[in-house]
Formats: C-alpha cells, structure tokens, sequence
C-alpha cells in the first residue's frame, strides 16, 4: 500500500479502466523508490593531508563539471513522478467537479523542467543526455496537454489511447533517460 509513503492521498479512486493502470503504475514507480528500496549512496574517502603538501582535488567539485549527481537526478525522478501524480488527479476530476486542484505545471514550471534548464544553462559545453532528456520532456507535455484536451472534449476514448501508446512511450524513455544519468 502507498499510505506508508503519504502518496494514497494523492492518487484517485479509480473510475475507469485507463486511470486504475495509470494508477498502479504510478503506485509501483513510486514503491520502487521508497526508501525500502533505495542503495546507500557511495561515500567517499579523502585521507588527511599531511602537513606542507598540498591536498589532492576534491572528487566532488570535479564532478560537478560531468553531470548532475544522483541526489540530483532522484529529486528530478520524484518531481516528475509528483507532476504525473497530479496529472492524474486533473484526468480524473469532472468538469462539474468542484475539487479544488493544484494547477498543473507546463513544461517549464514544473520541478524537472526547472532542474532541466538549470542543467542547460550550468553546462559546460552540449551533454547530449540532457538535450535528449529536454527534447522528450518537451514531447512528454505536449502529449498530456493534448490527452487532456481530448478528455475535457469528452472524448476519452482518443485521449485513452494517446495515454497508452505515445504519452506512456514518452513517459517511460523520460524515466530510462533519468535513470541512465543517476548511474553516471
């Protein structure tokens, strides 16, 4: 059950078939990163320096030239995770519901979209992983804006098979892409 993790609150009930698959999906993305599941981050080990020599480079400063570290990258793994979260609250909630929602983050509000132009803007030179990641991210929006406007239309039999062909492919390269960088 997510109501260990606080998630069961955002997720709901399942009405119709798409949203109860979007639903469980979303329910093991985020069991798989609990923290049950989660590998102790690598420390790292400087020795002291003796005195009058001058102590080696710091492995972390450097890294930061070579990417975003992996506390970096489950932070933006979550937010997107949280972002997919709400977009299936905003899916799910009628057009004569009176819920109040969190508004729905475009591609450059919401938390990855953020880190992502961050990223571009700290990078020193083109990383490829992060224009992909971009590219798809930018995909992965237009595709749910377009799902929810067909739903909205009342038509969700086009805005079910949308979220099970494009939007989901999009959406699980976004989630290899991200994982292909927190292993470095």
């Amino acid at each position: 059950q997510m109501a260990g993790l606080g998630y069961s609150r955002f997720l709901p009930p399942c009405d119709t078939p798409r949203l109860c698959v979007m639903s469980m999906r979303l329910q093991q993305i985020l069991r798989f990163f609990s923290r049950a599941n989660r590998a102790p981050s690598p420390r790292v080990e400087v020795p002291p320096t003796p005195v009058g020599r001058v102590a080696p480079p710091n492995p972390m400063a450097s890294r930061r030239h070579k990417g975003p570290d992996r506390l970096e990258v489950q932070t933006a793994i979550i937010q997107h995770l949280e972002w997919c979260v709400l977009f299936n609250e905003h899916l799910s909630a009628g057009t004569s519901d009176n819920v109040p929602l969190m508004p729905l983050p475009s591609a450059a509000e919401s938390g990855l979209g953020r880190w992502l132009a961050k990223l571009q803007q700290d990078a020193d030179g083109d990383d490829p992983r992060l224009s992909k990641l971009a590219e798809e991210h930018a995909r992965f929006h237009v595709l749910a804006q377009r799902a929810y406007t067909l739903a909205r239309q009342g038509r969700m039999d086009l805005a079910s098979t949308l979220l099970n062909t494009d939007f989901e492919r999009s959406r699980a390269r976004m989630l290899e892409l991200l994982r292909g960088m927190q292993k470095g």
